[in-house]
């Protein structure tokens, strides 16, 4: 006879089937974590096996009963994935209020989940409505706004008679999750049991693994459908996906292109005729370059970014480089010849249109290459650039997962800042 366990974890991947073929970045996550049966959990949690592994615990009472459907478990092992690939299992011990982290963590997630795919109960952002919470910020937005909101309503609880009656029903609401807990406090208490008494070395060690996996699944499924997935969880993974990428001099790239974006021209030199040979003047062979360089200065722009740029702008033009710069957001606000010298302030501010700057460069200062200083976020250029072009993108700005990266012809580098994990 087949055991329960046994049948359980045949429905565990069935579901994961479905994940792969409706969202296939969580599906194919998923099949690099370990699922285990057990009563160690109440209910369902992300724990790590002997030798360091994430694996999945799932209660066999809670799987049957309360996930009685397949739109449900689909729903909680989206949760469950969403959690992890956010890395909200390792961030808990920063906070020092674990159940408004719980709630903080939920509300996140659950942004991406449909409702009918989630169990009674299940913390939405809707719940919170009076906050004015805004849609896709991360973990410590909600967190920052959920703990002054406890704050108050604990001051006002002090000193009023019968003051939880006089609490608007959210209020309510929120004080009785924070005081009966729930499913979903269980869900994570494996965080703080388990991966928080862990060795910094071996968290170490984990964070690596979600690394790998991360890094496989984005591999089977493509870097333009990592473009289509919720804007907090791609810029999740655009994230770790750059903490892996090798230390690249962006600047001595930036610097040989600038070098060999050069055109020749023949001058004749100052020297008379020579009277023995009857020979005209000599000539010289000289190198020109001219180069427009267009800043994005569209509000997305981190300016101090901005001024690392032009302080590479600086060694190209001791060079005798001649360059042009062009300041644009969605079109052209100011144009001047760089002399050596930071600007005070750059003009925009406001969306981002790549197409002025290139016409610029093809019939009014006619350049012998385009560098373009962006974060990459913005419509695919429809005019063609005449003279090479090398889009300079910034730290936060897109990578080459996502699909914007493809749609922008000729060179690209990125400002790359190692950032920890």
């Amino acid at each position: 006879m087949v055991s329960s366990s046994a049948i359980i974890l045949e429905q565990v991947s069935k579901t994961t089937i479905q994940l792969i073929l409706r969202e296939p970045f969580y599906g194919h996550f998923f099949t690099g974590i370990i699922r285990e049966v057990s009563s160690y959990v109440p209910t369902m949690a992300i724990g790590t096996t002997s030798n360091r592994m994430l694996q999945l615990y799932i209660n066999p009472q809670f799987w049957e009963y309360e996930l009685d459907t397949p739109e449900l478990r689909y729903g909680l092992l989206k949760h469950e994935i969403l959690h992890i690939v956010l890395k909200h299992i390792f961030q808990i011990g920063k906070y020092s209020n674990k159940k408004i982290f719980n709630i903080a963590a939920d509300i996140v997630v659950n942004q991406y989940i449909e409702k009918k795919q989630l169990p009674e109960g299940a913390v939405l952002i809707s719940d919170f409505s009076s906050l004015s919470l805004e849609l896709n910020k991360d973990v410590g937005y909600y967190y920052e706004k959920l703990i002054k909101e406890w704050n108050d309503i604990g001051s006002f609880l002090g000193v009023e008679s019968n003051a939880y009656e006089k609490l608007p029903s959210q209020q309510k609401k929120f004080v009785d999750l924070m005081n009966k807990g729930g499913w979903q406090f269980e869900m994570h208490d494996s965080w703080i049991t388990d991966l928080q008494k862990l060795p910094e070395s071996d968290k170490k060690i984990i964070e690596r693994l979600l690394i790998k996996i991360i890094d496989t699944s984005v591999k089977r499924v493509g870097p333009k459908y990592i473009g289509t997935l919720p804007a907090g969880v791609q810029y999740q993974i655009e994230q770790i996906m750059e903490s892996m990428a090798p230390s690249f001099d962006w600047k001595r790239a930036l610097r040989i292109f600038a070098g060999n974006s050069t055109r020749t021209y023949i001058k004749n030199t100052i020297s008379k005729p020579s009277k023995r040979y009857g020979s005209v003047p000599g000539i010289k062979i000289k190198n020109r370059k001219k180069i427009l360089v267009a800043i994005d200065t569209s509000r997305s722009i981190d300016l101090e970014e901005l001024m690392e740029f032009f302080s590479e702008l600086y060694y190209i033009w001791r060079q005798k480089t001649e360059i042009c710069v062009v300041e644009c957001d969605t079109k052209i606000h100011n144009t001047y010849m760089y002399k050596g010298q930071l600007p005070n302030t750059v003009h925009g501010r406001g969306g981002t249109n790549f197409n002025e700057p290139i016409a610029y460069a093809n019939e009014k200062y006619i350049a012998d290459a385009i560098i373009y200083f962006t974060d990459g976020f913005g419509n695919t250029p429809v005019v063609k650039n005449r003279k090479p072009i090398m889009w300079v993108i910034s730290s936060k700005g897109i990578n080459n997962t996502n699909v914007l990266w493809d749609s922008l012809s000729g060179q690209k580098i990125k400002i790359h800042k190692k950032i920890s994990i």
